[in-house]
């Protein structure tokens, strides 16, 4: 590391993304000429497996060109609602529904197999599993991708996915710390605000990361959240050295790497300036800091920082001590000779069907339960909507309502995500008049939007015989009473809706 420049090592800090499926200009430019050293994918960049191992392989060879080192490869492939890879890739259900099966046996297998079909498309870290605690039902942001409400489930199913993650011999990082459950804002748009002492979050939000750190994950991921009870200068966790050099490194002894939310995102660019927030993050002792969109933004953080090096306002230590960290990780996984790992016995499709049939709950009826439609059936869903800019983006080909029409004939409508009364007024209007033998209402996050859970009320006064589905957040189903028939699915896509479907027959057959 001696033989570095000042420049290189501060490439080595940082992730970069860009908005192709190819490596273009922009990005090139940015690895040439301020050495930057890793890499995050998104949805946008990925087209299909094949193109994505090669876009792997080629930001390989420049990285290694310019940098003298392999870079980080890196994604958000939560499962679930957070998930980059192609359809026809291995996509496991998102935490929620994982904790949902009842064994935690499910984690371990899905984050193995997860790692290792990321390794084989040539992604060396994921930045993933989710340890917060979802204790806001009104958390706009975390939802169903938490294990749940309940420290000791999360504790252990988030444990058991950093197992799996390492044993497929890729990189993984807990996040988003100390815990982003208990906010009613999306740090992806504002900058949210928790009043809770260290005492509090030592009862409850720490727990599942002082395990994970026990059990040696090697990575966490700071939370853009304001906690003025603890850090007092108005600093979210990422820029705070009370928070990464006072707790995390001294009273919780983590020795691993410390990352960064992005820092394009709101809670930083708006409130303090991305290059800003960058130089603010690796003084406060973070190690690698993520610029995940702008190149430009990028560029403009890496003269920053090197300016407060060369001034003296971050110390040349701070620096050395978190490339030293990152090299020595780099070379266990991101080298393409790096240990392969451990191998799933799993079959992979079949698995992840049956963690979806297992994950689905009929909430207010016995399992094994089968809902009779009838010959006259109605089914009723918004299409899916980015509720968090942390969400991949959706199709818009895909509607629930459709999709079980195309099974089991009938009507099917869509509506807005937060329909209001006019339109609930004219969706009414169509069920009330047709002589529905039984009513199918989709929902997404409707305890969020409000049209939808009006909505779900009216509907229930018709008095047709009526199965309410939360595709997202199971908070929706408290908005109606138990004559509803009520499943909770936890996402929108067709995994999901198949999971679904064994639960409903036309009819009674003989």
């Amino acid at each position: 590391m001696g033989e570095m420049t000042l420049k290189q090592k501060i490439g080595q800090m940082m992730v970069a993304g860009f908005p192709a499926g190819e490596l273009r200009e922009e990005m090139t430019g940015l690895v040439r000429e301020h050495k930057v050293g890793n890499v995050i994918l998104f949805s946008h960049n990925i087209k299909s497996r094949d193109q994505l191992r090669a876009l792997c392989d080629s930001i390989q060879r420049l990285v290694k060109e310019e940098t003298g080192e392999y870079a980080f490869i890196t994604i958000d492939q939560e499962g679930g609602v957070v998930r980059r890879l192609p359809e026809e890739s291995v996509n496991i259900p998102g935490a929620m529904a994982l904790a949902q099966t009842g064994d935690k046996k499910n984690a371990y297998e899905a984050a193995l197999l997860t790692g290792q079909e990321l390794r084989e498309l040539g992604i060396n870290f994921n930045l993933a599993p989710v340890l917060d605690i979802n204790n806001n039902p009104h958390n706009p942001v975390i939802g169903v991708r938490s294990f749940g409400p309940d420290s000791t489930v999360v504790t252990e199913y988030g444990c058991e996915m950093v197992k799996g993650y390492l044993d497929s011999g890729i990189m993984c990082s807990v996040k988003h710390f100390p815990g982003h459950g208990d906010t009613a804002v999306d740090s992806h748009l504002s900058l949210p605000c928790i009043g809770k002492f260290y005492e509090e979050l030592e009862k409850e939000e720490l727990v599942p990361f002082k395990e994970a750190f026990r059990k040696g994950v090697p990575a966490v991921t700071l939370a853009h959240i304001l906690f003025p009870r603890i850090e007092k200068e108005n600093l979210p966790v990422t820029m705070s050295e009370t928070m990464i050099q006072g707790i995390l490194r001294k009273k919780l002894g983590f020795q691993g790497l410390v990352i960064s939310d992005c820092l394009e995102m709101n809670a930083i660019k708006e409130y303090f300036g991305t290059a800003f927030g960058a130089k603010k993050a690796i003084k406060a002792g973070a190690d690698l800091i993520f610029i995940s969109h702008t190149a430009g933004l990028a560029a403009e953080a890496a003269r920053e920082i090197e300016k407060a090096v060369e001034t003296g306002e971050i110390p040349m230590s701070r620096i050395d001590d978190a490339v030293e960290r990152i090299l020595a990780y780099k070379k266990r996984y991101a080298s393409p000779h790096a240990d392969t790992g451990k191998k799933s016995g799993k079959e992979p499709e079949q698995f992840v069907k049956s963690l979806f049939r297992e994950s689905i709950r009929f909430t207010n009826r016995e399992r094994g339960y089968c809902h009779l439609l009838g010959d006259n059936p109605v089914f009723l869903s918004c299409y899916a909507d980015r509720s968090t800019l942390a969400s991949s983006r959706f199709m818009d080909d895909l509607l629930f309502a459709a999709y079980m029409q195309e099974r089991f004939g009938g009507d099917a409508y869509s509506f807005s995500i937060d329909p209001d009364p006019g339109e609930i007024g004219e969706i009414l209007k169509k069920v009330e008049s047709k002589g529905y033998t039984n009513l199918v209402l989709g929902t997404y996050n409707g305890h969020l939007n409000r049209g939808q859970s009006s909505l779900a009320k009216e509907l229930e006064q018709l008095k047709i015989p009526m199965v309410m589905a939360a595709f997202r957040n199971p908070y929706d189903l408290d908005e109606v009473g138990n004559g509803v028939d009520k499943i909770a699915a936890y996402e929108y896509s067709r995994q999901s809706f198949e999971a679904v479907l064994p639960l409903f027959k036309q009819c009674v057959c003989n």
